[in-house]
């Protein structure tokens, strides 16, 4: 009996010490709420099951404390329908001195709603280490509570299953406006074929139009036909053709003094009235002077402005 009072009063004296020393030690810090303004930024709209949620929060600690690292939760099951899969911790030292902190939660969800519903991430507690207080024999911890977030979770399935034995009528499709769309497509290749046409007919590319061509439309087609292009120099025979073909616009035989009536009875030559004017002069001396006169007149300059022409003649017909 002894034995047994001795080995209680052991026992009460050792349970008494160490709840002392537990107090005395637990004294020794003091746990502060801190009025740190933490800013938490995550997508709230759009999660349904096996979704992923990032959210990232940042907060200013004071110059004289630092973050503690362990007070971060561990990865793992935090809830049947929540997992917190990764943690990233960022830390800055500000210019002022204090310290920004920065933290990426990645969380995933394994529930779902029977109809969309607003589900709540539990609050994160942090805090810093400890650090010693002027004037107090305490060391002080602040406490950073990061709070609630709330997010709208969306069903997977539609809240009943219809009993209809009968599936749905498949919907017609939305009827459009073809007719217009067609119409603007004929017209646009109707003119695309027609002003094709009219610059084959400019560029004298249809050898049957016109049907009555013209003196110098003739002209043109007879010269290039020679290969006069190739020659060296315009023959004699090369420059009366081209003097009938101006006769025949002027619809009479042309002298020097009445060359004026060739640009009155064919108008459409009055923009090269003054290169013709100087073709017909330098040929009639060419065909009426009793001493040899060499030949300068360009074949290159002479078949552009009879191309010219020719095409002015068919315009203007």
């Amino acid at each position: 009996m002894i034995k047994w009072a001795i080995m209680i009063l052991l026992l009460a004296v050792s349970s008494h010490t160490l709840a002392v020393g537990e107090s005395a030690k637990q004294g020794r810090f003091e746990f502060v709420e801190s009025g740190v303004n933490v800013k938490v930024m995550l997508r709230k709209h759009g999660y349904t099951l096996g979704d992923r949620v990032k959210m990232h929060i940042e907060f200013l600690l004071g110059e004289a404390y630092s973050f503690d690292p362990k007070s971060i939760p561990l990865k793992g099951p935090v809830t049947s329908w929540l997992d917190l899969r990764d943690i990233t911790l960022q830390q800055e030292k500000m210019d002022d001195g204090r310290n920004l902190i920065k933290i990426d939660f990645l969380w995933q969800l394994f529930g779902t709603v029977a109809e969309a519903q607003i589900i709540q991430i539990p609050q994160i507690i942090l805090r810093t280490l400890p650090v010693e207080v002027v004037g107090n024999e305490q060391q002080q911890t602040l406490v950073i509570k990061v709070p609630e977030q709330g997010l709208y979770l969306s069903p997977v399935l539609p809240e009943q299953l219809s009993d209809e034995e009968a599936p749905r009528p498949i919907l017609a499709p939305p009827s459009f406006d073809t007719t217009t769309p067609l119409r603007f497509g004929v017209i646009s290749l109707v003119l695309a074929v027609l002003l094709a046409l009219y610059w084959l007919y400019l560029n004298d590319k249809i050898s049957w139009l016109p049907r009555h061509p013209g003196a110098m439309t003739v002209l043109a087609r007879q010269l290039r036909k020679q290969g006069v292009a190739k020659q060296s120099a315009l023959t004699m025979t090369d420059l009366r053709i081209i003097h009938r073909a101006l006769a025949s616009c002027a619809g009479q035989s042309l002298y020097p003094n009445t060359l004026n009536t060739l640009f009155e009875n064919a108008p459409y030559l009055k923009d090269e009235k003054e290169t013709i004017s100087q073709f017909f002069n330098e040929t009639w001396r060419l065909f009426h002077q009793k001493n040899v006169v060499e030949n300068t007149i360009s074949i290159a300059d002479t078949l552009a402005w009879i191309r010219r022409v020719a095409m002015a003649e068919r315009m203007f017909r």
